[in-house]
């Protein structure tokens, strides 16, 4: 009777995963083949509670095969993204998606007054309600803006392109922006603003490096800014891809090379002014290389582990650490993510998603947050997948090993373990000897799990308790452990008689000399 029982639970449970991952009759296999069996495993993942991080989010647009090549993820709560077409057609699209509660709802619509030609080159956002996006291809090209949550636009004219492609645009506040775009009279169409975009100013040739060729222009959303410092790659058929770079919002430029092969695709992202990484974007293996003052000079890094082409990004907060993101029907292998904790050095994949999921343009934000465009089958099924640590769970509490008795002034050696949950390092561990002396730190990072050592030596006898904590590279701060340790009083033997003569010494002569 009880192989009977399970026979049939285990018969009820392969119904259940056969109903999941089963290919939807009403979306042909001719179609939309990827989206159907993502969103699909999608489900049977959170059936089984097996997605540990990340999320399907429907990204709201109502035309099944949109896909999202760009993201600005604001904070937490706020992400603006931009569409495409997926479905192979390649018809332009002028449509964008907004959340402001962290993707439980994305709203999709069209960007009011936007040329029926033309297709988005990215988006930057301010906030939840104001945004620019750079328009090409169409009639006329040039920047929309909102200030409303996208359900108005206005070009603003004033930033020409009407013989040039325009590719980025970035606003450090209100005010004070930025965009440009590919070669227009020998040199790049580069614009600022002061007044939030009303009144865009050419920037002069003599301030901006001249192109490497006739063949050398900009990219659609390949940029990045830490402060004042805003950098933009170069595509160039005849040569390696360059970076441009401006310490003073735009007004003057210089230019390094990256060391790519002809043709390269050049995107950067930097962790802060000094340290960052350059992809060369093929969809496939992509080429890396990182510079360490600013973008002057660039190093190619051979790393390890799968990095994908489609996408990267740097996750702010932390000590190094990247993500990439993979996008190829026709090669499931380069589908996926994965992410970097050394700055691009070593990599590894997130199985639930990897060889798997498409994913596309990604944006991400402290604490380990982050979305990337995938394909919607409509307008409340798929499109978008975010990831979240898994409850961003701190070190475990760290063991403490070693002597619970000793002698004052005498080093005594105590061990310190602790692990990451999400595999991380642990940057430093944090020690308390509970008798008054300051904390003392040991500064990693760590491997996770990896047994450390620490002395200490004891100026009093007492007893102590020895506390500890552990930290890993992205400042999350474990829990404290702690152990005893006696360092006991030293008794001598009281005598009254010996210690009478030890006060009073010419007594201890006299009887000296009457015992000989």
């Amino acid at each position: 009777m009880k192989k009977v029982k399970y026979i049939l639970k285990a018969a009820v449970i392969l119904g259940i995963v056969f109903a999941f991952v089963a290919p939807a009759t009403a979306m042909t296999e001719k179609t939309q083949p990827a989206v159907t069996q993502i969103t699909q495993y999608s489900k049977l993942l959170q059936f089984l509670n097996l997605n540990a991080g990340w999320v399907e989010q429907a990204s709201g647009f109502w035309v099944a095969s949109r896909g999202i090549h760009y993201m600005h993820a604001v904070n937490e709560n706020v992400v603006w993204a931009v569409g495409y077409d997926g479905s192979g057609s390649n018809q332009p699209v002028q449509e964008f998606t907004r959340t402001t509660n962290g993707g439980d709802q994305w709203e999709a619509d069209t960007i009011d007054g936007a040329p029926t030609g033309g297709d988005t080159a990215m988006i930057f956002a301010l906030d939840d309600m104001t945004a620019w996006v750079p328009i090409h291809t169409g009639t006329p090209q040039g920047i929309w803006k909102t200030s409303d949550g996208g359900a108005t636009w206005a070009q603003q004219t004033t930033a020409d392109f009407t013989g040039g492609f325009p590719n980025t645009v970035h606003f450090w506040d209100e005010n004070v922006g930025w965009c440009m775009g590919d070669p227009v009279g020998g040199y790049y169409e580069i614009y600022t603003t002061t007044d939030g975009g009303d009144t865009w100013v050419r920037v002069p040739s003599v301030n901006i490096p001249a192109p490497s060729s006739t063949v050398e222009y900009g990219v659609v959303g390949y940029y990045d800014v830490v402060g004042d410092t805003v950098w933009f790659g170069t595509q160039d058929s005849g040569n390696g891809g360059r970076v441009f770079k401006s310490t003073d919002r735009g007004l003057t430029w210089t230019v390094s090379s990256v060391i790519f092969a002809p043709g390269s695709y050049v995107d950067i992202r930097f962790k802060d002014a000094l340290n960052g990484v350059a992809m060369d974007k093929n969809f496939e293996t992509p080429f890396l290389a990182e510079t360490s003052d600013g973008g002057a000079n660039w190093a190619p890094i051979s790393f390890t582990g799968t990095c994908y082409g489609a996408d990267f990004d740097y996750v702010p907060g932390t000590a190094n650490m990247y993500v990439s993101t993979g996008v190829n029907y026709n090669d499931p292998s380069w589908m996926g993510a994965s992410y970097s904790l050394d700055g691009g050095h070593s990599w590894t994949t997130w199985d639930e998603v990897a060889g798997i999921v498409q994913l596309f343009g990604t944006s991400w934000v402290a604490g380990q947050i982050g979305w990337a465009g995938n394909f919607n089958i409509d307008e409340t099924t798929g499109g978008v997948y975010k990831y979240t640590p898994a409850a961003n769970q701190p070190p475990t509490t760290p063991t403490i090993d070693g002597p619970a008795h000793g002698k004052k002034k005498v080093a005594l050696s105590y061990n310190f373990t602790s692990s990451d949950p999400d595999s991380d390092d642990i940057a430093e561990y944090v020690i308390n000897w509970g008798d008054g002396t300051s904390d003392e730190t040991l500064t990693g990072p760590f491997p996770s799990g990896e047994t450390q050592t620490a002395s200490h030596t004891w100026a009093k006898n007492g007893d102590y308790v020895i506390t500890a904590y552990a930290m890993d590279i992205n400042d999350a701060v474990g829990p404290t452990g702690s152990m005893s340790i006696t360092i006991p009083r030293t008794r001598g033997v009281y005598n009254p008689f010996l210690n009478f003569l030890e006060n009073h010494p010419q007594l201890f002569l006299l009887l000296k000399l009457v015992l000989q």
